[in-house]
């Protein structure tokens, strides 16, 4: 399968933290679409994930993701209102499709996406806040995996483009579950993100912040 170019900005574990979205300005203009990979609030309000969700879209660029295990369903729900809840639906940009999990990935959320993918095969990103279990993006204090094994074995099966998630702040980094990059940008709280170049015949990730812009 052809995958055509497509540049992402890719944000995780904001928890609330607005003050420096707007410094990602620049850098969002030069992508065509923003992915969120959960942790949208830290235990906060629906005003709190209103207004997260506002900050990014002043960015101009369209916005799609999930919730986190710091959301309240009331953030889920803003992201529903807002049409970019990757776990309602694949949403298609530039001829690769994005796909969501829920906070936590369960037997039941998987089998609906293996059944749109049998009927539908085309390249294809997946976003979670959970990352792939046993791998560097889930790596807890170095020493513990708190990642999924029904996520990874769904990546072992499926082989999506790249796998984006968050959840384990330490574990900011990359990873490769057989042709799946794996990508965990480290927690915008922190000032973390990355961009990640999807081509024909190529996919690159490049981790940042926002103090070395």
């Amino acid at each position: 399968m052809q995958i055509p170019q497509v540049k992402i900005l890719v944000l995780a574990d904001i928890h609330g933290y607005t003050k420096n979205i707007p410094q990602l300005t620049g850098v969002a203009k030069a992508c065509d679409v923003i992915l969120l990979a959960g942790d949208i609030t830290d235990f906060g309000s629906k005003a709190q994930a209103q207004s997260v969700l506002e900050a990014l879209n002043e960015l101009g660029r369209p916005v799609l993701g999930v919730s986190g295990n710091c959301d309240p369903p009331e953030a889920e729900e803003v992201l529903r209102q807002q049409g970019v809840c990757l776990i309602d639906y694949p949403v298609e940009k530039k001829g690769v499709v994005f796909i969501g999990f829920p906070c936590p990935a369960s037997r039941e959320s998987i089998l609906p996406v293996e059944q749109y993918l049998a009927a539908h095969p085309q390249p294809f990103v997946l976003v979670s806040h959970q990352p792939a279990g046993m791998t560097a993006v889930d790596l807890q204090g170095g020493t513990h995996h708190k990642g999924s094994h029904l996520i990874r074995s769904f990546i072992e099966d499926h082989q999506p483009v790249a796998a984006i998630s968050g959840h384990i702040h330490e574990a900011r980094g990359t990873d490769q579950i057989g042709s799946t990059l794996l990508i965990n940008p480290g927690p915008f709280r922190n000032d973390c993100y990355a961009v990640i170049e999807i081509g024909a015949d190529s996919i690159q990730a490049k981790l940042d912040i926002l103090w070395l812009l």
